[in-house]
């Protein structure tokens, strides 16, 4: 028998009525002449199948050949299909053409192809595999002309987040390949008549934990939440947290944020003014009266506005929704939001994580000088920028300004990378200054950025002596004399992160959570490298005075 593929959505156990399964477009259009819907009560335990027939149209391609060309009148009509059959008592739809359109994504189970897929996959037979890294905010799809093991697509990372994935099966299953993510697609020597059986087994796949005992069990650590349903019901569940004054968010910067603003606004509560940081609470406070009225809805309307010192340049604007980050816990699961995503959190994994973190931060023996605020003729002030206090950073504590200087390894391709931002040479500490800690994939950046400098030095004698030439330029001979002699010294070097942040209202500090994956990751890889390591934050003041 021939290969051939179909497509399997399942539906969601509260999902029993064929019609409801559609989106409204769709089911507007069950009742025209153009759609006709078949009964067969002998496919699986009940079966309709809808097609859906567009009117007659004259083809793209035809319009453009006719201008050169003398062409006969030529009508054409789009159909797709979904049938909607029911197998161990759940609804399953299989569509063709492009019927996928018509479903309404909240009737049916969002990580159903995944889920299954992974418990169906051998993990040493992939082919391809689509993923997303949320610490380096980058999105990839690895393609493989043979069959290899999960791991050997590099997704060893926790932050890792696999969307598709495709494979061979196992060898005790009836499907040769599949393909999973919000539906399943199947391929084999199967025909249609076979789908209520292989339905069947899907639901038992998806409804497995098998997975757990392979490569795949690494997904379980952070799963991108692709159930619509859901995902509306923790954006209600989040705008009730911010309703009644729990402190589980705040705001961060969103995606491809690289640039400074110098304060910000929001646009929605009716308020005025501008903030020198983002902060979850001046929001609450503009919302006033009104705060009691908020919901998932006015989080996607209400805008935040970045305001920048260039007057030529616009301001630039994103909704509330898509700042927040934080966590809640929804029937025992735990789920984070990040960049307007949620995602289902493993709830030992965040412990883990969370105690790192703790025990990361470090107290200044001596708290520098916090970041300055800087206020206009209208009253509106701003922090000074990171280059400014590096710069007077340096210089108070005696230490080497090396903010934005490259170095590039002699002979290896694509080598530049920045030392640090400030070096330390009587401590032997690199440190790496970074303002503001919202900005989740910034700060992932950030973490990485300090271990790979780190890396260049335990790999490349050429790097210190680079590095020396640097300190020459900015601090003379006698400070690169000094580096000389502590390199020579038994103390290890060091790695220091220094953020710039405003405390939450209980006076800890706090970064997004995934950015403290990305920390404990980094600070990991550093220690094996024989470097200490620490964290440490300056605070910034929203009512510091002038």
């Amino acid at each position: 028998m021939a290969q051939k593929t179909f497509t399997l959505f399942l539906g969601k156990s509260d999902t029993t009525d064929f019609e409801r399964v559609f989106t409204e477009e769709a089911r507007a259009k069950l009742g025209r002449s153009t759609t006709t819907i078949i009964n067969c009560q002998d496919f699986g335990d009940g079966a309709k199948l809808f097609i859906f027939t567009g009117e007659k149209h004259v083809p793209d391609w035809l319009k453009e050949v006719g201008r050169h060309f003398s062409v006969p009148n030529l009508y054409t009509t789009s159909a797709a299909g979904v049938l909607l059959f029911r197998s161990s008592d759940r609804i399953f739809a299989s569509t063709f053409a492009h019927g996928w359109m018509y479903l309404d994504e909240r009737c049916f189970e969002g990580d159903f192809g995944l889920r299954a897929a992974i418990n169906a996959l051998d993990d040493k037979k992939l082919r391809r595999l689509e993923r997303a890294n949320l610490g380096d905010a980058l999105r990839a799809v690895a393609l493989s002309p043979f069959q290899r093991g999960l791991t050997t697509f590099g997704t060893d990372d926790a932050l890792d987040l696999v969307r598709r994935i495709s494979g061979r099966t196992r060898n005790d299953a009836v499907i040769d390949s599949i393909s999973g993510a919000r539906s399943l697609r199947l391929t084999g020597e199967f025909g249609l008549g076979d789908l209520p059986a292989l339905a069947a087994d899907a639901l038992e796949y998806y409804a497995s934990n098998a997975y757990q005992q392979t490569d795949f069990a690494i997904l379980d650590f952070v799963m991108p939440v692709s159930d619509r349903r859901l995902a509306e019901t923790l954006d209600e569940l989040a705008a009730e947290s911010i309703r009644s004054g729990e402190e589980l968010f705040e705001f961060g910067l969103p995606i491809g944020f690289e640039d400074q603003a110098v304060s910000y606004r929001f646009r929605g509560p009716g308020c005025r003014g501008t903030h020198p940081d983002l902060m979850l609470r001046d929001y609450v406070a503009a919302m006033s009266a009104s705060l009691p009225d908020l919901t998932a809805e006015t989080l996607h309307n209400h805008k935040i506005v970045a305001i920048f010192n260039d007057d030529g340049r616009p301001d630039r604007k994103w909704s509330v929704k898509s700042s927040l980050v934080g966590s809640l816990v929804h029937e025992n699961e735990r789920y984070a939001i990040n960049e307007g995503e949620w995602y289902r959190i493993e709830q030992h994994f965040k412990d883990d994580i969370e105690r790192f973190f703790d025990e990361a931060i470090e107290s200044w023996t001596c708290p520098p000088e916090p970041f300055r605020k800087i206020y206009s003729s209208d009253g509106n002030g701003h922090y000074e920028a990171e280059s400014a206090y590096n710069q007077r950073f340096a210089l108070t504590h005696g230490c080497v300004l090396l903010d934005r200087a490259l170095i590039k390894i002699p002979g290896v391709d694509r080598s530049d990378f920045e030392t640090c931002d400030i070096l330390d040479v009587e401590n032997k500490s690199f440190l790496h200054v970074k303002k503001s800690s919202r900005r989740s994939s910034v700060l992932s950046h950030f973490f990485k950025q300090g271990a790979n400098s780190a890396r260049h030095f335990s790999t490349f004698e050429a790097a210190w002596t680079q590095l020396r030439t640097m300190v020459v330029e900015r601090a003379g001979e006698q400070e690169a004399l000094h580096l000389d002699r502590v390199r020579c010294d038994s103390r290890p070097w060091r790695v220091e992160f220094i953020i710039a942040d405003t405390p939450r209202r209980d006076g800890r500090f706090n970064i997004p959570f995934f950015s403290k994956v990305s920390l404990r990751d980094e600070m990991r890889t550093m220690r094996a490298m024989k470097y200490e390591t620490g964290l440490k934050f300056i605070g910034l003041w929203p009512d510091q005075t002038r």
